[in-house]
């Protein structure tokens, strides 16, 4: 039986290096090219990711940008949880109500029980008043997902109640690393010119000074919050009340 012949073209010979079977194999010069191009290649990678403009460090006072006659410190939009359930805080908050579902108000009376051991040393008499002016403004805590999400604690005048705020990532968090930022908020809060005036840059330095002593008492150790490590960063400067006006609260 004969054999049918090839559909295929016949091979022309184009004058480039094959192998012993016929297939093509890539000439000399052009490997040594490609060979040659890549470092060219890595090189202008490198340099021009090195032209890429890099953001300008934020400061530990920019990091607690300032709010107006109604809000402490600004922490942009905020999502907040669909739950309205309420219940009493514990201890020396019984009177201010935490708002969430039951992993949030969880959450919030870990950070209050710590907040309220830290009251009852008697070393912060500043966020004890405000404690007082909280409950005296029908208090409310609650937990969000900022929208600056370097802050970690804020209060604002809603619907005539002193809301007090947390970042969401105290959910994930050991209750008692929200207790500084919370000393701080009522340091603020206990201010008597808020509401009604913005917070100056004196009470602002003042809260933070108390936010690091309370860091101080709650030993932390090496796994530091990174609120502590921002006052601490803040007050080690030469001048923290001139970095704190410079971040855009109003002097006394």
């Amino acid at each position: 039986m004969s054999e049918r012949g090839s559909s295929l073209p016949p091979l022309r010979d184009d004058g480039l290096p094959t192998l012993p079977t016929g297939e093509p194999v890539l000439a000399r010069w052009f490997v040594i090219t490609m060979l040659l191009l890549v470092p060219v290649t890595i090189g202008v990678t490198i340099w021009a990711v090195s032209m890429i403009p890099r953001g300008e460090t934020v400061g530990p006072a920019e990091r607690r940008p300032p709010g107006d006659e109604m809000v402490t410190i600004d922490r942009g939009d905020a999502q907040l949880g669909e739950s309205t359930e309420t219940e009493p805080g514990p201890d020396c908050s019984v009177s201010i109500e935490m708002i969430g579902d039951d992993g949030t108000r969880a959450a919030s009376e870990r950070a209050l029980r710590a907040f309220c051991r830290l009251l009852d040393t008697g070393e912060f008499p500043e966020a004890r008043a405000g404690l007082g002016d909280w409950i005296r403004g029908d208090g409310r805590l609650r937990i969000a997902t900022f929208e600056l999400s370097g802050v970690e604690s804020s209060a604002r005048v809603e619907d005539d109640r002193i809301v007090v705020e947390l970042n969401a990532k105290f959910l994930f968090e050991d209750g008692a690393r929200a207790a500084p930022p919370l000393i701080h908020q009522l340091t603020l809060i206990g201010q008597p010119t808020w509401p009604g005036a913005p917070i100056t840059a004196e009470a602002e330095l003042a809260a933070a000074r108390a936010q690091a002593d309370a860091c101080e008492r709650l030993s932390f150790g090496r796994d530091r919050p990174r609120g502590c490590l921002d006052v601490e960063e803040l007050l080690a400067d030469d001048d923290p009340l001139q970095l704190i006006l410079d971040a855009g609260f109003p002097a006394e």
